[in-house]
Order: structure tokens, then C-alpha cells, then sequence
């Protein structure tokens, strides 16, 4: 699902033929990366499955948010990322409510979890235990990719001002086109794409900023 679409990029410029069809459809998936990159996420509704490393800790932080459901969550101590012998069995599935629970920060239809943190209820995100040679007594290892979590994240229906920021994004290319330039890169931050001509950069990225800034991944 894209962030927007040709018809809608179309109206909003008053087009009514089909000259400019070819390089709409080559802008919309660019402007659609160049968001992604600047938010570090993605936006349409997706089912991921991801692996991660117990620390010892309670707190488990999903790649992908808003977390709408939990699938799965598994836990294996030679499962390796999928790679171990036999890895994730069905005797390594978790319950939901029992042993781990999804922060609900926003409990609706639309965004169950903006955190995308889920709870071990008991004592953390088990890594195992190591001894070296020589050592009396053993140590926390590693969990090496001995959690294996399937979860449905993203928005069903893509949030308004991200499709605003989108057609506004694809517009000012179709102008600069327009204006005798060439697409070669935007910046919004430190996410680079420029576009040669386009001579009012810097109130366009203000104004993109605006309407993503609240979207964008907090990494801790």
C-alpha cells in the first residue's frame, strides 16, 4: 500500500491527461522511502516476524509501532535467530497474559501499543548462563537471538497528515519538473534527497516536518 496514489496527485494539481503518468508513478514510491527513512519506520499494516536477544530485563521493545497484536512470542535458548537445531518448537510459545503482556498505551481499534513494548512477567527476558573455564561459578551469558516474536504493526489505513506530507512530497517534484529541474535528492534532516530546481527547499521541509515529526522513531 502506497502512501498515496496518481489520482490523488492528479486532482490536487488539476491534471487531467495522462503526460506526466510515467514520472508520477516513479515519484510516489520515492516519496514514499524518503518518509520511512525520515520516520525510521514503516507506516502500512504489516505482520513482521523478528528475533531478539534476552537481557535479563522485563522490557522487550518491538521494531515496528503502533503494535496492533501479538501473534506469537517464543523462546528458545539454542533457537539463534531461527538457525538452531529444531529452533522455536511449539513447547517454546509463550502466553499471552501469563508469561509476557503488550503495553496497551492506546487501546483502541487503530493503535493498541504506540510503545511497542512488551512485558516478561517474571523475572526478564531470560538470557542463559555461562561458565568459563576456570570460573567457580556461572555468569549471565547471551541470549543470541533466543526470542522469536510475531506481531501485526503499522496502520490499516495510512494516518492523514503522513498522506499529506506524501502528496506534498510528490507535488513539489511534479513542479519541479514543471520548473525545468530534475529529481536528484530531498533532505529532511539527516534523510538526504535532493531536488535540483526546486527553489523553495527549506519552507517545504518545514512544512513536512510538521506533519511527520510526531510519527517519527524514538530510539533508545
Amino acid at each position: 500500500m502506497a502512501l498515496t496514489d496518481k489520482a490523488t496527485i492528479k486532482t490536487l494539481l488539476g491534471i487531467s491527461d495522462t503526460s506526466l503518468d510515467a514520472a508520477i508513478d516513479l515519484m510516489i514510491p520515492q516519496a514514499g522511502a524518503i518518509i520511512k527513512g525520515y520516520l525510521q519506520r514503516n507506516i502500512e499494516q504489516a505482520t513482521y516476524t523478528e528475533f531478539y536477544s534476552g537481557s535479563g530485563d522485563k522490557v522487550l521493545l518491538l521494531n515496528q509501532t503502533p503494535v496492533q497484536s501479538i501473534t506469537s512470542v517464543h523462546l528458545d535458548s539454542d533457537g539463534y535467530y531461527g538457525d538452531g537445531t529444531e529452533a522455536f518448537p511449539a513447547s517454546s510459545v509463550l502466553v499471552e497474559g501469563t508469561d509476557f503482556v503488550l503495553q496497551k498505551d492506546d487501546a483502541t481499534n487503530t493503535e493498541v501499543s504506540k510503545s511497542g513494548i512488551v512485558y516478561h512477567t517474571g523475572k526478564g527476558w531470560p538470557r542463559p548462563s555461562s561458565r568459563l573455564q576456570g570460573q567457580l561459578t556461572s555468569a549471565p551469558g547471551l541470549g543470541i537471538g533466543n526470542i522469536k516474536v510475531v506481531y501485526v504493526a503499522g496502520w490499516a489505513t495510512v494516518p492523514s497528515d503522513i498522506q499529506f506530507a506524501a502528496n506534498k512530497l510528490v507535488i513539489s517534484m511534479v513542479q519541479s519538473i514543471d520548473h525545468g529541474g530534475r529529481v536528484e535528492s530531498e533532505s529532511i534532516e539527516d534523510y538526504s534527497y535532493t531536488l535540483a530546481g526546486f527553489e523553495d527547499e527549506g519552507k517545504f521541509l518545514d512544512s513536512v516536518r510538521g506533519s511527520l515529526a510526531h510519527y517519527k522513531k524514538v530510539v533508545i
